[in-house]
């Protein structure tokens, strides 16, 4: 007769949890009674080790130099060690369990008051008339009272200290019968273990084993095949194998379309980033140079803006050679060097084993856009962009480095902190959120390091160094193709 899973496990499992649970809530009563037990006799100890055991010598000094006359009752005030004492012996007395437990600090407050009453009674007599008097209260009654409630706190910390060893020679003895019965259940527990362990690998195991085996099949037999057995749930679960199997390679396949639709979507919208403000400027210099009538300038402002355009369109191509990529940036430094001829230098120092290898276009100008709006412009001078490029091990590195106003190390820190939030499953909304958080950092090295991110993976990308009125370094490390 088939049975469900639910059904078949929860019957073996109360035949071992049964026993298994008396014996554990046995065990736990005995050390939960050890423990009370010892906890108190360590309470007690605890308190009674706060009593001070110079109280008699204490009381006896001070009641010496009162009834000779030396001091007053009030500037010696014994009644603050008796009242710190009766304090100790009211908590053991409220800490102890048993009657037996109860004696000796009831005792001790009683002779505690015994005390305040011999000391009240020399506290009210005349110091120099009743000097004998008080002089024998104190050697007979004070000195005698005060030794017998030291001794018996004594006793009461050494007759504990007794039973705190009665507990652990007992605790140790029940920890071997715990161990023995820890022993015990744990072989029936293997026992039975073993046992389900067969009952359940004959009736559940197999059949999901072969299951599995039949999951292993090519595509075809697994369209073809149904598995029997004696479960319900691994019948059910062999029906609907096949059609799970199909929706699953339709949902992957829908994902991977998805996925590079997605990724082609954001690499486009990335590269078409590019700073709108750079072609007004330029064409504004044009007109600014044919109203001046320096028609070769203008000649050559227009030649080096089609070049610059026709490299970052490029046909569409996301993937240009290093020279192109050289050439663009050459490009755009001249077409900034009739804007700002005193101030800007550059020079370029590529290996020429670089010129033919092929990188993701666009990733250089806006760096060096970012150098000289942000480093350079602000130098006080001009100042120089230098590029330089070389291969290093499997990887392209690229660098651009200005001498110009630098960064101080919050702002550094301020951009560094942007980079780091940038992964290639953001999307346009998390961009504005980080636009938000980090106001006017820099977003040419944002563009790049996402774009970079996206196609080449998280190992590559760039980084930023700068120093405050010396300039910034940005590195970019690429994979060789």
């Amino acid at each position: 007769m088939k049975s469900s899973i639910q059904n078949y496990v929860m019957k073996r499992l109360l035949i071992t949890f049964i026993p298994v649970s008396i014996i554990i809530v046995y065990l736990l009563l005995v050390l939960k009674w050890q423990n009370d037990e010892y906890t108190d006799i360590v309470k007690n100890l605890s308190i009674a080790t706060e009593f001070n055991f110079k109280f008699k010598e204490n009381i006896d000094h001070k009641m010496y130099r009162v009834v000779i006359g030396a001091d007053t009752i009030e500037n010696q005030n014994p009644y603050e060690d008796l009242e710190y004492a009766k304090k100790i012996f009211e908590r053991l007395l409220d800490s102890s369990n048993s009657k037996v437990e109860t004696n000796r600090p009831r005792g001790l407050i009683i002779l505690v008051n015994i005390l305040k009453d011999q000391i009240d009674n020399i506290a009210k007599s005349d110091i120099y008339k009743d000097y004998n008097k008080n002089m024998g209260s104190l050697e007979y009654d004070i000195r005698i009272t005060t030794e017998l409630i030291e001794d018996t706190v004594n006793d009461y910390i050494y007759e504990e200290t007794k039973e705190l060893n009665v507990v652990s020679i007992r605790l140790r003895k029940q920890m071997t019968v715990i161990f023995t019965l820890s022993i015990v259940s744990i072989v029936c527990i293997l026992y039975f273990t073993v046992y389900m362990y067969k009952r359940v690998s004959r009736h559940i195991a197999d059949p999901i084993k072969k299951l599995c085996n039949y999951t292993k099949r090519s595509e075809n037999d697994l369209l073809k095949n149904n598995l029997e057995s004696q479960i319900l749930e691994i019948d059910e679960l062999s029906k609907n194998f096949n059609d799970k199997i199909i929706r699953i390679k339709e949902l992957i396949e829908n994902i991977k379309t998805e996925q590079k639709n997605k990724k082609n979507a954001e690499l486009w919208l990335l590269q078409s980033q590019i700073n709108p403000h750079f072609l007004y400027n330029t064409l504004d210099t044009v007109v600014w140079m044919a109203e001046a009538g320096d028609s070769k300038k203008v000649v050559d402002m227009i030649t080096t803006l089609s070049s610059f355009l026709r490299i970052g369109l490029n046909n569409g191509r996301r993937f240009i050679q290093i020279r192109e990529e050289v050439k663009h940036i050459e490009s755009y430094l001249k077409i900034q060097k009739f804007r700002y001829e005193d101030i800007l230098e550059y020079d370029i120092e590529i290996e020429d084993s670089l010129y033919d290898m092929k990188i993701l276009k666009l990733l250089l100008q806006p760096i060096v856009e970012n150098a000289l709006y942000h480093g350079i412009k602000y130098k006080r001078g001009g100042g120089n962009i230098c590029i330089s490029g070389y291969k290093k091990d499997n990887t392209i590195v690229l660098k651009v480095t200005d001498n110009g106003i630098g960064m101080n190390d919050v702002k550094l820190k301020s951009i560094k902190d942007m980079l780091e939030n940038i992964s290639v499953f953001e999307n346009i909304a998390m961009k504005d959120t980080l636009k938000t958080k980090y106001p006017d950092k820099g977003f040419g090295l944002c563009n790049v390091a996402e774009r970079i991110k996206l196609y080449y993976g998280n190992e590559y990308g760039l980084t930023i160094e700068s120093k405050e009125n010396a300039g910034t370094t940005v590195t970019i490390v690429l994979p060789v193709e």
